[in-house]
């Protein structure tokens, strides 16, 4: 008899550290969404300064961080590439 109030009592502590072992999960993969992930991530200061002028400071976008001369290689080979015409089954 005592054996299985043993056992019983095993089970029901297994049952509650699986409980709690996926509560701190959920807690933590809820909080690791709320935070960056790195450096560099946008942040709410970040955005209010987008909405407000519409564009980072330089204090956010290091002049280093774009390669500007490859981006207008990269827009001008885009907008040269040919377009296929529209299938008639489209209209």
């Amino acid at each position: 008899m005592l054996v299985q109030w043993l056992l019983a009592a095993l089970v029901i502590l297994a049952i509650l550290a699986g409980s709690v072992l996926v509560a701190f999960a959920i807690a933590a993969r809820r909080q690791g969404a709320r935070a960056p992930k790195e450096s560099g991530w946008l942040t709410d200061d970040m955005i209010q300064e987008i909405l407000h002028s519409g564009k980072l400071s330089d204090r956010h976008v290091p002049e280093a961080g774009l390669d500007l001369d490859e981006i207008a290689r990269e827009e001008e080979r885009f907008w040269s590439e040919s377009w296929d015409e529209p299938e008639s089954n489209w209209d």
